[in-house]
């Protein structure tokens, strides 16, 4: 630009603004024929355009229909019953012209006469032309400024209007300005009612916990601060109450702070349903009662603290002697009532509200009893056991309901949930050797129980095996059904025994999980098939490997922080990693579990629901969980070449998986059949011995 004047795009602006104005319609309206005619010559010599000319207050109103000026120059004293001043006011009621008074008169009364017109100027006769033509170009020039402020409020005026969250405006004093349809809908006051009152008239909240008024800081808002609020509901005019979410920020003049916008949201049914899935994740859907995952980490909890605490609780394990044969007699209808029954009898046997009772899984529950030492722990649990022996009668069967109690205290050195849980069972089973209908407390020097605990020997065996490094991994490829190349397999693991021979998961795993072993075995697994991963990943190779992760390691913190430290030890890619979870471990833990796979999958990680269909099959909870792949259960894979239910499930499964943003995998994929029809339904990925063997790593 060097050498170049600079453009002054002040000129520009001014010829613009004068080109303008010089083009406006002018309406004038004057009695005396001659000084109309004067003045017509001497605004066309300016270069406006002077459409009409008017001699009374009739005229003047209709020209300005007619013509519809831009401008009106009006003198105020007309021939006729009507002077300039009655003309303005009635041209202001349909027309928003602005207007110019030209007259001879400035005494106080014509003039506040005139104010009640609100002209854009008011001219002396004699005026000079300069004078005229500033007037006129003054008036133009505020009045385009208005209509364009006007179009603008109108505008900001819809949006506000539009949206979907609820706006109130209030002032530094805390005077109601403005509310949306949307506020005026949930609050159930309109604009009218409320303009120009406090604020309190209309809005409160009140905490959801409490169901107090909750404190809002209306002077760090004024101070310029912002205010968020959440888990608090309002009144509603109609004496309801919504929940609510948002928020409270200043709104400001150039200089100054000069109020508050708050901007808030109905959120009742979204609390609505997160109370009901909140609820549904920790209690059993058939009885009410908290479901063992839930139950089992209160139960972690409570006992740790009952040590630094110095509290005695005490836990009982009660399993039904004859439902079994409930089941087997009556059906799984007469089963699901039974427990039901006995359910309601546990709950209405609870003294106190802070006590914990679960339904553990079957035919077992667990009863916590706070602040409960052992001599009134056995009271509680004889009395329960007192009340469940009862006669149950379905259709014209009857059977003798009785059940087994073991009990256990929970103080002192004893607390360790897992070990609670543990002895509590064994005593349970003891109590059923002896014939049922008993309680039977755990101790640590009776020989039962310490036979008990030797045929418990996989504890003994599984911690060998981990000392020992008795494991080894295998792994099981996966084909994509399209047939493009997949370079990814799932990790296996296997025992290897005493003899050498290899030991099947299926034979081990549930030792594992009932006795806490599963982290140590996750991380091991975790350990050498990362080892495995990086001597796998060279020239330009980069395969993937799906590993198992139980639900013991979800719960533990720790193997979120051994995972992350693995990663960035070994410097392997977190994208080379899929994490297996499976659906009841996700979906029982639903918060605990999102959270991990969250954390995770910011590193790169990716998480596959395994066994989907074996356990909740609860396509509502599956879109909310922050899963890549959907792995199709195998029991209904294996039949779908003959079972046209199982086909139908496996293809809805595969559906939903694709709309909801889920890659399907199918297992067990035996042969060529089931092969064919995955590949025409659409799955993604396939797993099995049609696609390949497990072998050694």
């Amino acid at each position: 630009m060097t050498g170049t004047a600079p453009i002054d795009l002040s000129v520009k602006r001014r010829y613009a603004y004068r080109h303008t104005m010089a083009n406006a319609r002018v309406l004038i309206v004057e009695d005396e024929k001659i000084i109309a005619l004067d003045l017509q010559r001497r605004l066309e010599k300016f270069g406006y355009n002077v459409v009409h000319l008017a001699a009374n207050a009739e005229d003047a109103v209709s020209s300005a229909r007619e013509y519809r000026p831009d401008i009106i120059l009006m003198d105020i004293m007309l021939g006729g019953d009507r002077d300039g001043v009655d003309a303005a006011i009635e041209i202001k009621k349909s027309a928003n012209t602005p207007i110019v008074f030209l007259t001879a008169y400035a005494d106080e009364v014509t003039v506040e006469r005139a104010k009640q017109a609100e002209p854009v100027g008011y001219v002396l006769k004699p005026f000079k032309e300069r004078e005229l033509q500033t007037t006129i170009d003054i008036a133009l020039y505020k009045a385009r400024i208005d209509v364009k402020m006007q179009e603008q409020e109108q505008l900001f005026e819809a949006l506000l209007n539009s949206m979907h969250d609820a706006l109130i405006a209030f002032s530094s004093e805390r005077t109601i300005r403005f509310l949306n349809p949307v506020a005026a809908n949930l609050t159930g006051w309109n604009a009218d009612q409320v303009i120009g009152r406090h604020l309190d008239d209309l809005f409160t909240l009140y905490d959801h916990t409490s169901e107090l008024a909750a404190a809002i800081p209306f002077q760090l808002v004024l101070e310029g601060k912002d205010f968020s609020f959440e888990n608090v509901y309002i009144l509603t005019g109609q004496e309801g109450r919504i929940s609510i979410a948002g928020s409270i920020t200043p709104t400001r003049t150039v200089d100054q702070i000069d109020g508050g916008l708050i901007t808030f949201r109905d959120v009742t049914s979204i609390k609505e349903m997160s109370e009901i899935i909140e609820y549904q994740a920790s209690h059993d859907s058939l009885t009410g009662l908290m479901n063992r995952e839930e139950f089992f980490l209160r139960l972690l909890e409570i006992s740790k603290a009952a040590e630094t605490e110095r509290r005695s609780h005490s836990f009982i394990f009660l399993d039904l002697d004859q439902f079994k044969i409930v089941n087997d007699v009556c059906g799984h209808l007469a089963g699901d009532e039974l427990l039901r029954q006995i359910s309601n009898t546990i709950a209405g046997n609870l003294m106190s509200e802070e006590h914990l009772a679960a339904r553990l899984g079957g035919d077992e529950f667990g009863i916590l009893l706070l602040d409960t030492p052992l001599f009134r722990g056995v009271t509680v649990a004889q009395h329960l056991l007192r009340n469940i022996n009862r006669k149950f009668i379905w259709q014209k069967n009857a059977f003798h309901i009785t059940a087994s109690v073991g009990l256990v205290p929970v103080s002192g050195t004893r607390t360790d949930g897992y070990s609670i849980l543990a002895a509590a069972d064994d005593a349970a089973y003891l109590a059923k050797e002896a014939g049922g209908n008993t309680v039977r407390v755990y101790e640590t020097t009776d020989h039962t129980f310490l036979k008990r605990r030797g045929e418990m020997q996989w504890i003994s065996r599984l911690n060998h095996a981990l000392e020992g490094d008795r494991f080894v991994l295998w792994g099981q490829k996966l084909a994509a059904a399209n047939g493009s190349d997949l370079d990814h397999l799932e990790v296996l693991i296997r025992m290897v025994d005493h003899d050498e021979s290899l030991i099947s998961p299926g034979d081990f795993i549930p030792a594992a999980e009932k006795y806490n072993l599963m982290p140590a075995i996750d991380r091991w697994v975790l350990h050498r098939a990362i080892e495995h991963l990086k001597e796998r990943t060279v020239n330009g190779r980069r395969p993937i490997f799906s590993i198992n992760l139980s639900a013991a390691s979800i719960a533990d913190e720790r193997s979120l922080d051994y995972i992350k430290n693995l990663f960035a030890t070994t410097g392997i890619d977190p994208g080379q990693i899929c994490f297996e979870i499976t659906e009841t471990t996700a979906i029982a833990n639903m918060s605990r579990a999102t959270s991990f796979i969250n954390r995770l999958k910011d590193l790169g990680a990716t998480f596959a629901l395994d066994d989907f269909g074996n356990g909740f099959s609860s396509f509502a909870y599956l879109k909310h969980l922050p899963v890549d792949f959907l792995k199709i259960d195998g029991s209904f894979v294996r039949g779908i070449a003959d079972d046209p239910i199982d086909y139908a499930l496996v293809e809805s499964v595969n559906t939903i998986g694709h709309a909801i943003g889920m890659k399907t995998i199918a297992e067990y994929v035996k042969d060529d059949r089931i092969r064919k029809l995955l590949e025409d339904m659409g799955v993604d990925y396939l797993q099995g011995y049609q696609i390949a063997m497990p072998e050694p790593l």
